[in-house]
């Protein structure tokens, strides 16, 4: 990423301009929204790549790995004591389970074994031996699709630094203990051990070279209310401790050293940002009726975590449309307990009834775990054995999820929902299986609700091409857009050299959905979408002109969604969907609905400007 020149405008509309030349600034991922101006506090961290490299001689290896043992104990150590500071009332309680993740990391055989390994054999010192392990369990998830599980192998970084830092004899930096009022954070990155020790009243935002919007510092970040900005890149060595600094968390632009006028711009956006973003939040708790209340549109949530619920309540989701089950198996060296699965369905169906939770069953293949599992490795995982293939090949893994969904089933409105379904043959296998389930259960005399809904989430070709076969068997369909766009384009959204192509508005894709849109309506099944294209208010109108009416999405954007579905009507929606059903190139059409949005609603911000 580099430095751009960018226009700053007011979210309401352009600001009074001088003729000074547009500011410098920097371009990120805004994840937590909100304009901060302050003082930057830079925290260094000692990175993976910053370690000696010598071969060690054979009387040297056991010492050696004495060593390394000696420092991951004291890593432990560390982090247990970090954990103490996160006291009840602590503004990051609920997220002190990540600190034992990575103390069961710290454990993991891949990491431990392999690095004692790698002293013995390669006679590698053991900076050099940890570094080169974490290389390699790290790069498996390179070329993984899903942001959220891409985010974990920095967990795997962050226990291997800690760990180098001790190793190399560094001891962490006390900046980040003695954070002066008005702090701006600037790093290379973060870990969750890091934001555990901020002093929290003194931290304005963040401004991170590395990751996105499910990162933990951009949870953390939401949970806190604290502008953010990620995947800067290199912020961390363009600033000094001491520059003046704006972060604004929802462009994602970073200015560095403004000068007074920059500073009064930013000063009039943070009033009017404040002020518009007040306003909206009373939307979301409205129902998303369009104006001339021809439809009305269920708004749900994704949620990753268990304390995303409540960020997603006070954003106004009606329900949980997509609660993915992935983080109960990552970052451990054995499977989730049906028990502890079961503890967690029932807390995410409590604490959102009556309104519906839609629990996803595992969307991982088995290269993206961190368990004992034997199966070898996959030269193309994305097409390989994952998601509802691997839960068909593993039966043991599914039926033990399973049981602790229907047993959770009986403490909300639960609903079912098996990823990656590609064929008609998967789903019924499916549904054998989830009747011998049901069957054990009720010998057991273990209630649970026999009705509870199935469905699948259309994310593939095939399975738009067989929807009228599969909506024979199928409760209801929930399109993921993430994978069908990839799919049926052929684009890996994580290559750089095509991720360009990747468009939620490519003609194709909006055929696609019109296809399954129509035969869920002919059958009589309900249709929702739970892909990020849903969240985005450039799409909303095309989607409700295609005929969908329940949404799911990231909960930071349910209220300006909620709004914008307030403010239009379906004659214009279907208007905007003919157009775009009239054009051939996802550019064009994305044109066309961000000049009808700006034109339309000139004081709102539904499309970004910057």
């Amino acid at each position: 990423m580099t430095t751009r020149r960018i226009e700053v405008n007011a979210v309401s509309g352009p600001l009074p301009q001088t003729e000074a030349e547009p500011v410098q600034a920097l371009k990120g991922i805004g994840v937590s929204g909100g304009v901060a101006i302050g003082q930057a506090v830079v925290i260094e961290r000692l990175t993976l790549e910053m370690y000696p490299q010598r071969i060690i001689a054979p009387d040297e290896i056991p010492s050696e790995i004495a060593r390394f043992e000696s420092a991951v104990h004291e890593a432990a150590k560390q982090l247990a004591q970090v954990k103490k500071l996160i006291h009840a009332g602590h503004p990051l309680e609920e997220h002190a389970y990540i600190l034992d993740t990575h103390m069961l990391l710290l454990e993991d055989k891949m990491f431990f074994n392999g690095t004692k390994s790698a002293i013995a054999s390669e006679r590698q010192n053991a900076e050099w031996a940890l570094s080169e392990i974490i290389g390699r369990i790290t790069s498996a998830f390179d070329t993984i699709e899903d942001e959220y599980l891409r985010e974990r192998a920095r967990d795997i970084r962050f226990v291997g630094e800690r760990v180098l830092g001790i190793l190399m004899g560094r001891s962490e930096t006390g900046k980040i203990h003695q954070l002066p009022p008005n702090s701006v954070i600037v790093s290379h990155d973060l870990s969750p051990a890091d934001t555990a020790q901020i002093q929290w009243g003194n931290v304005l935002a963040f401004a991170i070279d590395m990751g996105g919007q499910t990162s933990h510092t951009a949870i953390m970040a939401r949970s806190l209310k604290v502008a953010a900005v990620t995947g800067l890149e290199n912020i961390s060595s363009k600033v000094q401790t001491g520059d003046t600094i704006i972060v604004d968390g929802s462009t994602g632009v970073v200015v560095i050293n403004p000068d007074p006028d920059t500073i009064f711009r930013f000063r009039q956006r943070q009033e009017v940002y404040r002020n518009y973003h007040q306003s909206l939040m009373a939307f979301g708790q409205l129902p998303a009726v369009t104006i001339d209340g021809a439809c009305s549109v269920s708004i749900l949530a994704n949620v990753e975590l268990m304390d995303e619920i409540e960020i997603a309540r006070q954003h106004g989701a009606e329900g949980i449309g997509l609660f993915r089950t992935e983080y109960l198996y990552l970052g451990r060296r054995e499977l989730p307990s049906e028990e502890e699965q079961f503890e967690s369905y029932r807390r995410a169906l409590e604490a959102n009834a009556p309104n519906p939770v839609t629990i996803r069953t595992l969307d991982v293949g088995a290269d993206k775990m961190l368990t004992n599992l034997s199966i070898g490795h996959q030269t193309n995982p994305a097409m390989g054995l994952r998601a509802i293939r691997l839960c068909l090949e593993q039966r043991d893994i599914f039926k033990t999820q399973l049981r602790a969904i229907l047993r959770a089933s009986v403490y909300g409105r639960c609903l079912l929902l098996i990823p990656m379904i590609s064929s008609l043959t998967e789903l019924q296998a499916t549904r054998e299986i989830l009747a011998e389930v049901k069957d054990d259960l009720t010998r057991s005399g273990i209630e649970f609700d026999p009705k509870m809904p199935l469905g699948i989430l259309v994310e593939v070709p095939s399975a738009v091409a067989i929807a009228d076969l599969l909506a024979r068997e199928a409760d209801f369909f929930s399109i993921g857009t993430n994978d069908l766009i990839q799919y049926s384009l052929a684009i890996d959204r994580v290559n750089e050299h095509v991720n360009y192509l990747y468009d939620t508005l490519h003609p194709a894709l909006l055929r696609l959905i019109h296809q399954v849109v129509e035969v869920g309506t002919a059958a009589g099944i309900r249709v929702s979408m739970c892909g990020e294209m849903a969240g985005d208010p450039v799409n909303i109108p095309i989607l409700l002109g295609l005929g969908l009416t329940e949404l799911s999405m990231n909960a930071l954007s349910i209220p300006m969604v909620k709004k914008l579905i307030r403010s239009m009507s379906m004659e214009e929606c279907r208007e905007l969907t003919a157009r775009a059903f009239d054009m051939t190139a996802a550019h064009e059409i994305r044109g066309m609905l961000e000049d009808w949005l700006r034109d339309r609603f000139p004081q709102d911000y539904f499309v970004p400007q910057s």
